[in-house]
């Protein structure tokens, strides 16, 4: 079956969606001094270890597209590429992990603000609960994320995004870091 633009469409914002998520994540290292220290220590770690991220995005366009539904999905990051599952079948990102990073370090971060919201378990492993408000050009950005006291990693997120277009866009990702490699088949 020919991919249709409506379809390719939505398969780039999945994209984005999940480039989103390591992006926002991801602050570099200029940050250290700022109140995003834990944010970006976590995402550092997140460089370096593979992860299987399962995502829902329920912004009305997505939802009109899908039937009235959130839209669901998946991205594996691992091996230095970000894999994507689009209408059922692993895609392999246009933009290696390393790409990703170098367009997030344009960003100027030391603007944006961390703080830490509270402490509580995720699936039994104790977080820390982190809100992150970033303003960019093209958007504002607020993120709640849910980070391992023990391994330091981001374990959840939530996103609220305002493009500015009078409708804000709500993620939520978990993330699972057990046998994570990349999909099989997929180059």
């Amino acid at each position: 079956m020919k991919p249709t633009p409506q379809s390719k469409q939505r398969s780039l914002r999945l994209l984005g969606i999940a480039m989103g998520a390591v992006l926002l994540a991801t602050p570099p290292t200029r940050a250290q001094g700022s109140s995003c220290a834990t944010v970006h220590a976590a995402s550092v770690k997140m460089e370096a270890v593979p992860y299987h991220m399962y995502f829902v995005d329920s912004a009305k366009a997505v939802a009109a597209e899908n039937g009235g539904k959130p839209k669901a999905g998946e991205a594996i990051a691992a091996g230095g590429a970000m894999y994507l599952l689009s209408h059922g079948k692993w895609v392999k990102s246009p933009l290696s992990l390393a790409e990703m990073n170098a367009d997030r370090d344009k960003h100027d971060w030391t603007k944006d603000v961390c703080s830490h919201v509270r402490d509580e378990s995720v699936n039994g492993e104790a977080a820390s609960v982190w809100h992150s408000h970033v303003v960019t050009e093209m958007s504002t950005v607020d993120t709640d994320m849910w980070i391992s006291k023990s391994r330091g990693v981001v374990l959840k997120a939530n996103t609220v995004m305002d493009a500015g277009t009078g409708e804000k866009s709500h993620s939520s990702a978990r993330y699972d870091y057990t046998n994570v490699r990349p999909p099989a088949g997929v180059k």
